[in-house]
């Protein structure tokens, strides 16, 4: 299976005046919920669905108190988790206070396997008139989406 993409028109912010250069778009093609999860997790093992689904809300609901106690999650192949914040700058360092943070965030880090994954995806452009699940006659493999 690919990624499909499909092209866009995009203006230079900078210059409006110029024309429009054409990126390829990555088309997502659905979701998977926890509950779609815990049934593929449980059907390529032994654990019934309602166990997998009971450890992964009991793993959201972990991460969710060891982040607000500003711990950094590591999930292993999955990557790490932790919270970075965003803050006013001031003159002196005295003057910078809780009041200072603008934004609070989650960043997540994903591992080499995950990374070296994006490099080896295959690609397939849409056809014009198609939905998501129709690839056009060619694909590429690359390692970028080619989003600016």
């Amino acid at each position: 299976m690919a990624v499909l993409f499909k092209t866009i028109q995009r203006k230079n912010p900078q210059d409006l005046n110029a024309p429009g250069q054409y990126y390829a778009l990555a088309v997502r093609n659905g979701e998977v919920d926890l509950d779609k999860l815990s049934a593929l997790i449980s059907d390529g093992s032994t654990v019934r669905q309602n166990d997998v689904y009971a450890v992964l809300i009991g793993l959201v609901n972990v991460i969710i108190s060891q982040l607000q106690d500003g711990r950094t999650i590591r999930l292993g192949k999955l990557g790490s988790l932790a919270v970075s914040i965003s803050s006013e700058g001031k003159p002196l360092e005295e003057e910078v206070n809780a009041a200072s943070i603008k934004k609070a965030r989650i960043n997540y880090r994903p591992e080499k396997e995950l990374q070296n994954m994006l490099k080896i995806l295959k690609f397939e452009k849409m056809s014009v008139n198609s939905d998501a699940n129709t690839p056009a006659a060619g694909s590429a493999n690359s390692g970028t989406s080619g989003t600016p």
